[in-house]
């Protein structure tokens, strides 16, 4: 460190009565956890209820939880948990799939035509790719606008297979 402080404590001495076993080095944090545990279990021997700790005395506000359950678990590291609507509103999501499958179906159809289906196809197989990753719960709509944008591109370039290629030799 650049304050040259050192992070351990020196070994206490030990009490009259009791073993003189020597402790560990151990960082201020560890140390603290380890004084807190023996007070806890001081008071648990003399049969005391384990009490917050002071400024903790306050009843949980909504959506805060009881300090009891930090004691084993901080806050830090529970998971965030999704309402029923926030769950209602991800399950909805299906926007990018259904534009896939509308790009992908009108691809198809002006494939059959004429080649300006390219466009539309191609929109539809970049659209499913993305709701593939983006809209979890969307199903196989984005598997059928990705299989309509495919087919409506095979479509398109059979058009201009068709058309620069035998077309002309049809006619020469």
């Amino acid at each position: 460190m650049s304050t040259g402080q050192s992070h351990t404590q020196a070994p206490r001495q030990p009490e009259p009565g009791t073993s003189a076993a020597p402790e560990p080095a151990q960082t201020r944090a560890e140390a603290r956890a380890r004084a807190a545990a023996q007070e806890r279990a001081d008071a648990q021997r003399a049969g005391s209820p384990s009490r917050p700790p002071a400024g903790l005395t306050r009843p949980p506000a909504a959506g805060e939880l009881a300090y009891e359950s930090t004691i084993t678990a901080p806050t830090e590291w529970v998971p965030y948990v999704y309402t029923t609507a926030e769950i209602q509103t991800h399950a909805a999501r299906r926007g990018l799939s259904i534009a896939s499958v509308v790009c992908g179906v009108i691809g198809v159809l002006a494939g059959i035509f004429v080649i300006w289906g390219a466009p539309l196809s191609l929109a539809a197989i970049v659209l499913a790719l993305v709701a593939r990753f983006v809209e979890s719960r969307a199903g196989a709509l984005w598997i059928l606008g990705l299989a309509s944008g495919i087919m409506g591109l095979l479509m398109a370039v059979l058009w201009f297979v068709v058309n620069t290629q035998m077309v002309p030799a049809y006619y020469s």
